[in-house]
């Protein structure tokens, strides 16, 4: 099954670059805020415990079995109230001593001795991260159990002070990488553009081969599409070849019989043309088998603008119709080229003008233009009498004629049909306005000559 969208080798390669550089760009992220987030609660920590200590240091029981603080530490957060800054020491779930910052509350009681922080939740309901431990302070008297609490929003503030600036830093690592990925793929993609670009050279006929290509993984690739490419032209040329010397050794022996039958003195009507129709279709098969090999032939282009040119000049010479001349104009670009050989343009071209300038009274006129990057149009329009619908329709088979008083044999519309359909073309008749016939024929378009240096490496 084909997938329904279809990514480019570029679109690949950025991708998956951009899609490992953004994975890779968020862990560096998170394992930095970690990183500072950790720092952040060990120094935290460390405050907490130098406060503990110097509380442990400076607390005692004096004569009456009551504990006392013989110096002030912490500093003046501990004194303003709930502040967020909190110590207490405790006995059991009676608390001895506290700091002023917490009035008439308290802190929950340690149960055990604890090796890491804790997370409280202070007298207004703030969060608190706090330290404890259990001592014996100097004098007679029971253990103690000591808290030392700081406000967790201290920490959470130092974070959000580090995250847009961390955001920032990434995003522009992310665009210097984005932009190194997007030239890296650029640059190692260039001789696969350059390749392309040989290719639709040798399509069109401005090279025979491919270029040695300037990166080693290529160079296979080269090598096999020039020799499929030679390949395809001995081919061709076998074939062609092969179809000259059938038509040799087919006109021969009906030139044969066309003067032994003329020599005769009684002639057979009927046999001189069953001979001739024999000839005709001859020529019109002989034709075909020609224009199959050149359909599909690398690298032929045409120009429509000097084949019509050489084909009028002719036809005005054909038919010269006394004082009045027969008027052909023509409209055609000089750069539209076809895709396809000299010779079937100059055949599809002529039978076309030629039954036009047969049956026109005074004029006769011819426009080329591409309709599209892969095909043009050339439309032959004339002034007499024109025909019919159902005749039009018969026209294009082969043998088919209307008037036996002109000249002809009735197979140059059927050549016309089969080499444009060969090419991937089509012959359509319609009537002209106000009279005549008007052709259309449709046909492959050689593209325009490709940007750059056509000579360069791959």
């Amino acid at each position: 099954m084909r997938p329904l969208v279809k990514l480019s080798l570029r679109a690949r390669l950025l991708g998956s670059a951009g899609l490992w550089s953004a994975i890779a760009l968020v862990g560096v992220g998170l394992f930095i805020y970690w990183l500072f987030k950790d720092h952040a609660e060990r120094t935290f920590d460390a405050r907490l415990d130098a406060n503990l200590l110097g509380l442990m240091a400076s607390v005692e029981f004096n004569e009456q079995g009551q504990l006392i603080k013989t110096r002030d530490i912490g500093g003046p957060q501990f004194d303003r109230a709930y502040s967020g800054w909190y110590w207490q020491i405790a006995h059991d779930d009676e608390v001895l001593i506290a700091s002023r910052s917490l009035l008439n509350a308290s802190l929950p009681a340690l149960t055990s001795d604890v090796s890491q922080a804790l997370a409280l939740t202070g007298p207004e309901g703030e969060a608190l991260r706090a330290r404890g431990r259990h001592f014996s302070a100097p004098g007679s008297g029971p253990p103690l159990s000591i808290t030392v609490a700081g406000p967790q929003n201290d920490i959470d503030d130092a974070l959000s002070r580090i995250v847009l600036p961390l955001v920032a830093s990434l995003a522009l690592l992310g665009i210097g990488l984005a932009v190194a990925v997007w030239w890296q793929v650029r640059w190692g993609l260039k001789p696969l553009t350059r390749l392309r670009r040989d290719l639709l050279a040798v399509r069109q006929g401005y090279r025979e081969q491919l270029a040695h290509a300037t990166v080693e993984e290529l160079q296979p690739l080269v090598d096999e599409i020039n020799a499929l490419v030679t390949h395809n032209r001995e081919v061709i040329a076998r074939s062609r070849q092969h179809v000259g010397n059938l038509a040799h050794g087919l006109k021969t022996p009906l030139a044969m019989l066309a003067n032994s039958l003329s020599a005769q003195q009684a002639h057979d009507a009927t046999t001189e043309e069953a001979l001739s129709r024999l000839q005709r279709l001859v020529d019109h098969h002989l034709r075909r088998a020609r224009a199959v090999g050149a359909g599909y032939h690398m690298g032929e282009r045409t120009q429509v603008a000097d084949t019509l040119e050489g084909l009028v000049s002719v036809m005005r010479h054909v038919y010269v119709r006394g004082p009045a001349p027969l008027h052909i104009s023509v409209q055609c670009d000089d750069a539209l080229a076809f895709r396809g050989e000299s010779q079937d343009l100059d055949e599809l071209l002529g039978n076309l003008l030629d039954n036009a300038c047969k049956w026109a009274r005074q004029q006769v006129m011819i426009e080329a233009r591409r309709v599209s990057p892969e095909q043009l149009t050339v439309v032959i329009s004339d002034d007499g009498p024109g025909m019919p619908e159902t005749q039009r329709l018969k026209a294009v088979k082969r043998g088919e004629r209307f008037d036996e008083s002109t000249p002809g044999d009735g197979l140059g519309l059927a050549i016309v049909q089969d080499l444009a359909r060969l090419y991937g073309g089509h012959l359509a008749l319609a009537a002209n306005s106000p009279s005549g016939l008007r052709v259309e024929l449709t046909l492959p378009a050689a593209e325009r000559p490709p940007k750059g240096d056509l000579s360069g490496t791959s």
